[in-house]
């Protein structure tokens, strides 16, 4: 029953999210709208994670552990002038998995380097304190959560903090702002922005439902420096019962969320988009591209993927509609 209700609440929290989103909240007075958009537009934007480091409660630097897979790392946070976020981050040299599908100490040691979720945020200028409100997440435990970090913005760059370990440790995470791209096209214009999941179903050659994923959620964002950030998530999630989760576990967390970022190209005149995968939960997917035809309807983006072949041979016809958030 637990599952059934954190599932809802997911679902509902990402079907509900309006463009007042990151209004503070709390038991004082509502903050004025046009606070909170300059607030929001100080964050809106792209941002590269150039640098992480940890240091103790005396402020000294903590060096790395043998095992440490937080160096090195890529990875960029999205944030919407509407009040909506995503971030997707990648440790380097991840490992292919050996066969088609992964074991579950590939699952695991896959998504151990891999974090990705997304949702809204709220800025609190008086503490300094921005709030990821989360509505999905990789990690089962992270759905659903406020996840608060402390920053600083200096310039073209953002630091965040989340909360001390016990021991007194806090790390922090800094990003670089990626400037826009020169010579945005019309349908780049149109593509910038956050997009909510709205469905997902495969058809015959004959326009016949053979497929369909009722539920599932998540956000597709163009960014305008020329980035895209997937995610997208089953609905039922079940958090892991202990502190490690079980090979079943880790199973249905992997095969129950779908992430990856990277830069994207437009072709105009034939209408589709190219997903260029610089990170992707799956490492064997990194350095693929995905093309997808794109049209518009009203305040709906479908992305259609090329046209494949199931087991007994047939035609599969995918077709993926979102729906606008951003304003």
């Amino acid at each position: 029953m637990r599952a059934f209700v954190f599932a809802i609440f997911i679902g509902m929290s990402a079907l509900v999210a309006t463009s007042e989103i990151s209004a503070q909240r709390g038991d004082g007075p509502p903050l004025d709208p046009a606070a909170v958009r300059a607030a929001n537009n100080r964050f809106a934007g792209t941002w590269k994670l150039v640098s992480q480091e940890t240091r103790d409660a005396n402020g000294q630097i903590v060096p790395p552990g043998p095992n440490a897979n937080n160096i090195g790392r890529l990875g960029y946070i999205v944030y919407d002038p509407a009040g909506y976020m995503g971030v997707t981050i990648q440790s380097p040299n991840r490992p292919k998995f050996a066969g088609r599908q992964p074991t579950p100490e590939e699952a695991r040691a896959a998504m151990a380097t891999y974090t990705s979720y997304w949702g809204s945020f709220a800025v609190n200028d008086a503490t300094s304190v921005v709030t990821h409100q989360t509505f999905g997440a990789l990690s089962t435990a992270m759905s659903g959560t406020n996840q608060v970090r402390g920053f600083t913005m200096a310039g073209n760059r953002l630091t965040l903090r989340p909360p001390a370990a016990a021991n007194g440790n806090q790390s922090s995470l800094t990003w670089e702002r990626v400037p826009d791209l020169p010579n945005l096209t019309p349908t780049h214009r149109k593509l910038i922005g956050f997009w909510k999941l709205i469905s997902m179903e495969s058809r015959s050659a004959k326009g016949e439902l053979m497929s369909s994923n009722p539920g599932m959620t998540g956000f597709i964002v163009y960014t305008a420096s020329g980035q895209v950030m997937v995610h997208m998530m089953r609905p039922y999630r079940r958090r892991n019962v202990g502190g490690l989760p079980t090979p079943d576990e880790t199973m249905a967390a992997y095969r129950s969320y779908t992430s990856y970022f990277g830069p994207y190209t437009v072709n105009e005149s034939e209408k589709y988009l190219v997903h260029h995968l610089v990170g992707a939960i799956n490492p064997g997917n990194v350095g693929s591209d995905f093309q997808r035809f794109f049209d518009f309807a009203g305040n709906s983006l479908i992305l259609k993927v090329p046209v494949t072949k199931n087991a007994n041979g047939e035609e599969v016809h995918m077709t993926i509609t979102w729906e606008r958030l951003s304003d």
